[in-house]
C-alpha cells in the first residue's frame, strides 16, 4: 500500500507573543529582556541552511569551530531543528517533524539509520557542551506548529478553507466557494515515531490533537460507497457492518482492511479461501463496482481478469495499483480544489482543510495567535488550545531544556498558533534561568507587526523578529534597480533610527537573510527553469505545479545557477549590496543581529567547507561590532551628485560614537554606482585629530578627522559582485596623526595670482598626489599647482586641498582666501594752487597695470583737468577731481584728488 505524505516548505512566519495579563492593582511584571548594553553585546549565527547536504556531519564540524566563531564576536548559535524528518520531506530537515523526541537517537532515518541529517543525539550533546566551554550559547529551533509524515490514518470529516479557516474561494479559478464541506476524508493522523513513544506526554498523535492539514493528495474519494453515496462500513466478525456481499467471506474472518472502519479504495481483503490462508489478499478495487477503471488498467498490464489479479504476483499488483491511484484525479488533488498558485515560498499556502464535525460544525478553537487569523501553514496544524497538547507543549520544551542543556529557543512560525504556546514557553524559560534569563535568549519567528505588540504589552519575554528591517533591506540595497530610500533604513524597521534614534527600543533581533528566504529565491530559479509563472488564473486545464515537478536534478541547477549570480554584478536572483546589508546591521544599536549560515558558506557545500564571495567582509564585520560598535548611535542623510534635493535617497551614514576613544565607527552606505560627493561624518569630540581605517578593506586610504570630530569622506560609487554603490566602515585606530602647515599667503588681488602650497608635518612620509579646489570660483579659482587667481568678484574664499601621502593617508585641510579690490596709489591726494597754476595727479603704484586714465572735476569754474590729469586753477574754491583708471585686468579703480585754488 502507498502513503502519500505532505513536503514541507514552510513559510516561516512567526509572532512575538508572550506573558501574562496582570490585574491593574498588581505590580507590573519585570521584563525578560530590555535594550540594553547586554542584549547589544550579542551576535546569533544562523548554523544552518535547508541546502547542506545529508552527511551528517554538522554537529562533529561545529563542534571543531567553538574558538573560530568566538574570535568573529558570535556569542549564540542558532541551530537547525534537530528532530527527525519523515523520510519524503525535500530538505530532510526538522521543520518536516515527523518525531519531535528523536534528535539522532532511533533508526529512523532514511534505510534504518540512526543520524538525522545533521548527527546523533550523542554528538548534538557533545557538541553543545563543546560550544559551551567556548563560552558560547546555543538555542534550539523549537517547531510547535505542524506534523509531517505521520504513519497511521483516520477518518476525519474536513471542510476546505484557506489559512484563516475561512471557506475556500479558489482566486486562481472563479472564485467559486468551496464544494467541499464536512466531507468524509481519510488522513494521516496517527503516529509520532518512537522517541515521541518513549519520552512524549502525548505517546501518540491522532486527530483530536489538530486543527486540520495541508491537502494530503488522497482525495475525497477515497471512500468507497454504496450507488447512493452510503460509506460502506465493517467493524469486525458478527458487527453490524454494511459491506456489499463478495466481502462477505473476508469479513467473516477479520480479513479487510478499513480506516476506523470505513473501506479505502487503497485497501486490500482476502479475495479468496480467506478462511484458511493468507495468500489471496488483493485490492478491493477488483470488484469495486463505482470504480470503471482499474480492471481496463489492470488488462493494458498484464492482468486480463479478475481470476489472474487474484492468483497474480502481489509486488506488481501492489505497484500497478499504486500508480493507478496516483494518476487518478479523484483519488488524490483532483478532488481537493488544488490552488495552484505556486508561491516561491514552495507550497501553496491556501491549501487547507479544517477538521470539523459531521455537520460541518466546529471542533476547534482556530485563530487565538497573534494576529488573530493565519492559523494554518504547512502539515498537520497542532491545535494548541487543546490543554493535552498544552501539557506536551511544555513537557516537550523542558525536556529539551534538561536533556541537551539548550540555553534557549528560537521559535519557529510563532504567528501560526495559539498564543499559549509563547506565554508557556515565558514560564518555562523563567523556571530554567530565573534571574539570568536575559543571558539566555529566546526569539520568535514573526512577519507581522502584531508580534511588536504582543511582546511589549506581556514584559518582552522573547526578542521579536525584526522582519520590517529586512524588507527594508530589499528595497533600498538588495534590488538592482528601482531602489527605495535608502534613509528608509532608519525608519522601516522596529527600532526607530533616524536622526538620534528611539530611547525605549522593543527588544528584538535582526537578519539580512535566512533559510526560508534564501530558499525562495533559488525557488525563483526553478519556477523559470520548469517554466512556471506565479499567481496565473487558469480555468479548465490543470496547469503545471511547482510542489508535483519539484525534483532534486532540477534543483541542483537551481543552486548552481545561483552561486554563479552571486558572483556576478548584474544579479537575477541572488540580492545585490550583501555586505552592504550586514555593514548596517552590525553596526545598529538596540538589536541582536543575525548572521546567516549561507552568506558565510556556500549553502549546498559539506558543512562549512566552501565561502562566499562575502565571507571575508562579513567576517571583518563582525569583529568591527565586536570590537568598536559602541555608544549612542546616529544615522544622518545626505544629498549627492545623483540625488541633489533629496537627502538619504541614495547616501547615509550610520555613526555609533563609541565608549570612549579607541571605540566607535562610521558606516557610509550608497545605493548608485554614480555617486562621486565628498561628505563630512561627524564621529563626536571624544574623536577629534584622529585616524580612522575602513575596516572593509575596500579603501586603502587613512583618513584624519579635524579639531572637531568630522571626517571627510569622499564617497565615489562603484559596481562589484559585492557592492553597487558604495560602502566604507571607518574604525579608530591609534597611528600618529600627520598635519598639514600652510604658506603665509593669506590674500590677492583681482587679477593677481598668489601661489599656496602645504607641508606635510608629523610625518616621516612624503606627499603623494596634491588637489586644490576652490569653494567659490567667481571669487577666486585654484590650479593643480595651488595658484590662487583673484577675480573679479572680492570677497573671502576658501581653498581645499586633497593630500594623498605615500603611506596612504588622504588629509583634507583648508585655508582662507581674501579676494581684494585693485589699488592705485597716488603721489598725493590733494594739492593747493594759485589761479592759472596748475598741479598734475600722478600714481604712486598700482596692483595692476594701468591701461588707460580719465579724470573729471566736480567743479570747472574752480578747476579743470586735462586727459593727461593737469588740473588748472580758475577761481578761488574747493573741487574734487574724480580720476577713474582702468587696469590691465579689466578692473575699474576710482580715486579722489582734492584741489584747493586761492
Amino acid at each position: 500500500m502507498t502513503r502519500k505524505s505532505l513536503k514541507l516548505a514552510f513559510i516561516a512566519v512567526c509572532s512575538f507573543l508572550l506573558v501574562f495579563s496582570s490585574a491593574s492593582f498588581l505590580p507590573k511584571k519585570a521584563k525578560a529582556y530590555t535594550s540594553n548594553t547586554n542584549l547589544d553585546n550579542r551576535v546569533i549565527f544562523q548554523s544552518f541552511s535547508l541546502y547542506q547536504p545529508y552527511e551528517s556531519n554538522m554537529y562533529d564540524e561545529l563542534s571543531k569551530k567553538g574558538s573560530l566563531l568566538k574570535e568573529w564576536g558570535i556569542t549564540d548559535v542558532w541551530l537547525p531543528p534537530a528532530y527527525r524528518s519523515f523520510n519524503m520531506a525535500r530538505y530532510m530537515e526538522g521543520y518536516a517533524i515527523a518525531d519531535r523526541y528523536d534528535l539522532g537517537e532511533f533508526n529512523q532515518g532514511p534505510n534504518n539509520t540512526k543520524a538525522t541529517k545533521y548527527g546523533t543525539s550523542d554528538e548534538l550533546k557533545s557538541m553543545i557542551n563543546t560550544l559551551h566551554q567556548q563560552g558560547l550559547k546555543v538555542q534550539e529551533d523549537l517547531v510547535p506548529n505542524q506534523m509531517l509524515g505521520l504513519s497511521g490514518r483516520e477518518a476525519v470529516y474536513v471542510t476546505r478553507t484557506d489559512n484563516n479557516g475561512n471557506l475556500f474561494k479558489n482566486p486562481y479559478t472563479t472564485g467559486i466557494t468551496t464544494r467541499i464541506r464536512g466531507d468524509l476524508y481519510l488522513a494521516y493522523t496517527k503516529g509520532g515515531g518512537q522517541g515521541q513513544a518513549k519520552y512524549g506526554y502525548i505517546k501518540e498523535w491522532n486527530k483530536k490533537y489538530f486543527n486540520g492539514t495541508s491537502l494530503q493528495g488522497q482525495g475525497i474519494g477515497r471512500v468507497m460507497t454504496d450507488d447512493n453515496g452510503v460509506p460502506y462500513r465493517y467493524f469486525g466478525p458478527n458487527s453490524k457492518n454494511y459491506l456489499p456481499e463478495w466481502l462477505n467471506e473476508a469479513a467473516a474472518v477479520n480479513k479487510i482492511n478499513t480506516v476506523d472502519g470505513y473501506l479505502s479504495v487503497d485497501g486490500w481483503y482476502a479475495a479468496k479461501d480467506a478462511a484458511t490462508t493468507d495468500q489471496y489478499w488483493k485490492p478491493m478495487l477488483i470488484n469495486y463496482a463505482k470504480d470503471k477503471d482499474y480492471l481496463p488498467y489492470m488488462s493494458k498490464n498484464g492482468f486480463a481478469t479478475v481470476e489472474e489479479i487474484v492468483n497474480g504476483d502481489n509486488g506488481k499488483i501492489a505497484d500497478l495499483t499504486n500508480a493507478y491511484l496516483q494518476s487518478n484525479p479523484k483519488y488524490g488533488y483532483g478532488t481537493e480544489e488544488k490552488t495552484y498558485k505556486n508561491d516561491n515560498s514552495g507550497i501553496d499556502d491556501q491549501d487547507q482543510f479544517l477538521f470539523v464535525k459531521k455537520n460541518g460544525g466546529t471542533l476547534h478553537n482556530i485563530n487565538n495567535t497573534i494576529s488573530g487569523n493565519n492559523e494554518f501553514l504547512v502539515g498537520m496544524d497542532i491545535d494548541n488550545s487543546n490543554p493535552t497538547v498544552q501539557k506536551e507543549q511544555i513537557h516537550w520544551m523542558n525536556w529539551l531544556l534538561d536533556t541537551y542543556k539548550f540555553d534557549g529557543f528560537r521559535v519557529d512560525a510563532a504567528s501560526h498558533y495559539d498564543k499559549q504556546v509563547l506565554l508557556d514557553l515565558a514560564d518555562v524559560m523563567k523556571e530554567h534561568f530565573g534571574s539570568n534569563e536575559e543571558n539566555h535568549l529566546s526569539y520568535i519567528e514573526s512577519y507581522s507587526s502584531a508580534a511588536n505588540d504582543f511582546e511589549n504589552k506581556n514584559s518582552n519575554p522573547q526578542l521579536s523578529m525584526d522582519y520590517a528591517l529586512y524588507y527594508t533591506f530589499q528595497n533600498a540595497l538588495a534590488k538592482g534597480t528601482n531602489k527605495q530610500k535608502l534613509s528608509t533604513l532608519a525608519t522601516n524597521s522596529v527600532v526607530d533610527r533616524n536622526g538620534s534614534g528611539s530611547s525605549n527600543a522593543t527588544p528584538n533581533w535582526s537578519f539580512v537573510t535566512n533559510h526560508d528566504q534564501e530558499k525562495n529565491r533559488i525557488n525563483n530559479v526553478m519556477l523559470n527553469l520548469y517554466g512556471i509563472k506565479t499567481g496565473e488564473k487558469y480555468t479548465n486545464t490543470t496547469p503545471k505545479s511547482f510542489e508535483n515537478l519539484y525534483d532534486k536534478d532540477t534543483e541542483k541547477k537551481a543552486l548552481a545557477i545561483y552561486q554563479d549570480d552571486m558572483n556576478r554584478v548584474d544579479k537575477k536572483y541572488a540580492p545585490h549590496n550583501v555586505v552592504s546589508q550586514y555593514a548596517y546591521l552590525l553596526t545598529n544599536k538596540n538589536t541582536v543581529p543575525t548572521v546567516y549560515y549561507g552568506d558565510m558558506y556556500q549553502t549546498d557545500g559539506s558543512y562549512m567547507s566552501k565561502k562566499t564571495p562575502y565571507y571575508d567582509a562579513i567576517t571583518k564585520l563582525l569583529k568591527v561590532r565586536k570590537d568598536y560598535a559602541y555608544g549612542n548611535q546616529k544615522v544622518t542623510n545626505y544629498t549627492s551628485n545623483t540625488s541633489p534635493k533629496t537627502a538619504g535617497q541614495d547616501l547615509i551614514s550610520s555613526v555609533r560614537y563609541g565608549k570612549d576613544r579607541n571605540t566607535g565607527v562610521a558606516t557610509v552606505i550608497g545605493n548608485n554606482p554614480k555617486l562621486d560627493t565628498t561628505i563630512k561624518v561627524n564621529m563626536g569630540s571624544s574623536h577629534k585629530n584622529q585616524v580612522f581605517k575602513d575596516a572593509t578593506g575596500f579603501h586603502s586610504e587613512k583618513l584624519v578627522t579635524d579639531s572637531k570630530g568630522v571626517l571627510t569622506i569622499h564617497v565615489k560609487g562603484t559596481a562589484n559582485a559585492q557592492v553597487k554603490g558604495y560602502l566604507s566602515v571607518w574604525i579608530p585606530t591609534k597611528d600618529k596623526v600627520p598635519t598639514l602647515t600652510w604658506n603665509s599667503i593669506k590674500s590677492v588681488y583681482q587679477g593677481k595670482t598668489a601661489k599656496v602650497s602645504v607641508k606635510l608635518t608629523n610625518s616621516s612620509s612624503k606627499i603623494k598626489s596634491t588637489s586644490y579646489a576652490s569653494s567659490n570660483k567667481a571669487i577666486a579659482t585654484v590650479d593643480k599647482n595651488g595658484n590662487v587667481k583673484g577675480n573679479k568678484k572680492t570677497g573671502k574664499v576658501t581653498i581645499n586641498t586633497t593630500i594623498t601621502t605615500k603611506d596612504n593617508f588622504v588629509l583634507y585641510s583648508s585655508k582662507q582666501i581674501e579676494v581684494k579690490a585693485n589699488q592705485v596709489t597716488l603721489k598725493a591726494n590733494s594739492a593747493k594752487i594759485k589761479k592759472g597754476k596748475t598741479t598734475t595727479i600722478s600714481v604712486k603704484s598700482s596692483t595692476d597695470k594701468i591701461k588707460t586714465a580719465s579724470y573729471k572735476s566736480s567743479n570747472t569754474k574752480i578747476a579743470t583737468v586735462s586727459k593727461a590729469g593737469k588740473v588748472t586753477g580758475k577761481k578761488a574754491g574747493k573741487t574734487t577731481i574724480t580720476a577713474t583708471y582702468k587696469t590691465q585686468g579689466g578692473y575699474i579703480v576710482t580715486k579722489k584728488f582734492t584741489v584747493t585754488v586761492k
